[in-house]
């Protein structure tokens, strides 16, 4: 068995597995480029890997070498840190290009490096890398682009955590979604399946995603569990959508995201691609919850009333034109993280 199946894998078909030669020959016959989007876990550990080699700590290396076999016997897929490096770069109100730039050429070490150097460990990053090219630099209006997502996704995520400081138990669960499905819908006006997944598993009992809102980290801490969250869904997002990627980035290609956290792997799967819209510039490609996921708080009957309530809200919105309200979802930030005692 390929080794590259200890990652999780998701493409827009759902969760799946990196693709074979076969795969990726009838990709290039049609002018199709496969790419691996890889999160920002994956890309930390290949950086410390390529900085300190066997003596690097906190990572997989069974994970990192399996991922190099499959770069080495796939030439002709492309591998991509881009937005795992974005979120590691980004700060609230800066981007750090240099840190992007030397990134960026460890990423390159680490894909050009034979296989049998790099598993004995016979590199030395400092002495061996040749930098030919400078890194193309990441402007604020590439930034800017996000925010919207970003932003929207932050604002739920709080929401979340703010019903969830009130009570967790059976009796509170499903009031608990019933105000959450009601806010998104009338106050933050859109449906999000990947967050309403999560406030599913949360207020449903399933204890183990309590971490993904800082539920169980002091506040001080929760601010950088939600925002890491955050981002995990932005990546999620972004490189499982093969329109919307191939606009964003100008070329035909098919994306995979490849991820080592479970938590995110387990919010991610059972979802599928239902649904497309053309719309010009404002192109969108949307996912469907369907989820075989238990929750001990809940009957089946609620979960089918609350989950055709956010489909209907979805339809129904479906072919509208969209508009980021930005000073109205900053407010909301406001006094959600005020409520949550992040200042």
């Amino acid at each position: 068995m390929n080794r590259i199946a200890i990652f999780d894998c998701f493409s827009e078909k759902g969760e799946t597995v990196l693709p074979n030669q076969n795969s990726i020959n009838e990709y290039r016959q049609h002018g199709i480029q496969p790419i691996v989007f890889l999160d920002s876990c994956i890309c930390l550990y290949i950086i410390k890997i390529v900085d300190y080699g066997r003596s690097a700590k906190n990572v997989d290396f069974a994970k990192i070498i399996a991922l190099k076999e499959y770069v080495e016997n796939h030439p002709d897929v492309s591998i991509s840190p881009l937005f795992g490096f974005i979120e590691l770069c980004s700060r609230e109100s800066s981007f750090d290009q240099d840190k992007f730039q030397d990134f960026k050429y460890r990423m390159d070490f680490f894909l050009k490096i034979p296989l049998k150097e790099f598993k004995r460990f016979k590199y030395d990053f400092h002495r061996d890398c040749l930098i030919l090219t400078k890194v193309p630099h990441v402007s604020k209006s590439q930034l800017n682009a996000f925010q919207s997502i970003l932003k929207t996704t932050y604002c739920a995520l709080l929401k979340i955590r703010s019903l969830a400081s009130k009570g967790v138990s059976k009796n509170n669960a499903e009031n608990n979604i019933i105000q959450f499905c009601d806010w998104m819908i009338y106050d933050l006006d859109v449906a999000r399946a990947l967050e309403y997944k999560l406030a599913l598993n949360i207020f449903g009992g399933n204890t183990i995603f309590w971490k993904m809102i800082g539920l169980d980290s002091n506040q001080s801490d929760a601010r950088k569990k939600i925002l890491s969250t955050c981002w995990d869904f932005f990546h999620s997002r972004y490189t499982t959508r093969c329109f919307e990627i191939s606009r964003i980035l100008q070329d035909n290609i098919h994306p995979y995201f490849l991820t080592s956290d479970t938590n995110l792997s387990n919010i991610l799967k059972n979802f599928s691609l239902t649904i497309q819209k053309d719309g010009g510039e404002d192109f969108r490609s949307s996912s469907i919850l369907n989820s075989d996921s238990e929750f001990p708080h809940f009957e089946e009957s609620f979960l089918d009333k609350q989950s055709k309530k956010i489909f209907d809200h979805f339809v129904n919105r479906y072919n509208k034109e969209r508009f980021f309200d930005e000073i109205k979802v900053d407010l909301l930030i406001k006094e959600l993280e005020l409520e949550n005692g992040i200042l």
